[in-house]
């Protein structure tokens, strides 16, 4: 039997597809990612990209899979969950799933040089119609909490939320799009794996912020079923 090794990162709700392996210790090798800028062409070429990435990598060694969820792209944050909630399923590893928000603050924290002291976050996302999506984060070396869940605000509620938190490095979303915050995805799951998380394919849904141009129950109905 195997020993799971790495963690498997796939980050989908922007137009840039980021890929990324991460070890689940260091002595077990380095992290590796890569970013596709794919656009309206993601569903055509995510499984091409998948295993053009993975190629040699041994798949009976994956621990886990972690996922953007979304907000963002309705499209990308949907096939990006379809695909790792089918392979947790064919491969009986947990999925982890985190908000784009949050991935982009840890990635911020890490551009930060991971500072010993907590460090707040708020993370905003144009959600058009003169709304925002937006939440507020504190993350240290050991723990992240959101403080602010994310949701979608109107601009001047979200403004007033700025103001609750003066201590709070704001960033925008549109500035951190490619590369994709792919490896800061995956060290949240392995920091939960390592903690002793193990959640099933099943609980992963992606979070659109809004309604979405499906139902939700299209996702159920299309995901794979345990035998």
């Amino acid at each position: 039997m195997s020993v799971p090794r790495w963690i498997l990162g796939i980050h989908t709700t922007t137009p840039v597809l980021g890929l990324a392996v991460l070890p689940l210790e260091e002595k077990l090798g380095e992290s590796r990612s890569r970013s596709w800028w794919l656009d309206r062409e993601m569903a055509a070429q995510l499984h091409p990209c998948l295993k053009e990435f993975l190629a040699g990598q041994d798949w009976s060694q994956m621990a886990g899979i972690a996922v953007a969820l979304g907000p963002g792209s309705f499209t990308g944050s949907r096939l990006g969950v379809s695909v790792a909630r089918l392979l947790g399923q064919q491969l009986r590893i947990p999925v982890f799933g985190y908000s784009t928000l949050a991935v982009l603050a840890r990635q911020v924290w890490q551009e930060q040089g991971s500072p010993p002291q907590p460090l707040t976050v708020a993370v905003q996302m144009d959600a058009k119609r003169g709304e925002q999506y937006g939440g507020v984060y504190r993350l240290g070396p050991e723990h992240w909490v959101a403080e602010v869940a994310d949701q979608i605000w109107e601009e001047a509620a979200w403004q007033k939320v700025l103001r609750q938190w003066p201590q709070a490095l704001v960033v925008d979303a549109a500035d951190w799009v490619d590369p994709a915050p792919v490896l800061a995805l995956a060290e949240l799951a392995r920091a939960d794996f390592q903690a002793g998380l193990r959640p099933s394919w099943q609980t992963v849904l992606p979070l659109y912020g809004r309604q979405p141009p499906i139902d939700l129950r299209e996702l159920n109905r299309s995901a794979p079923q345990p035998g």
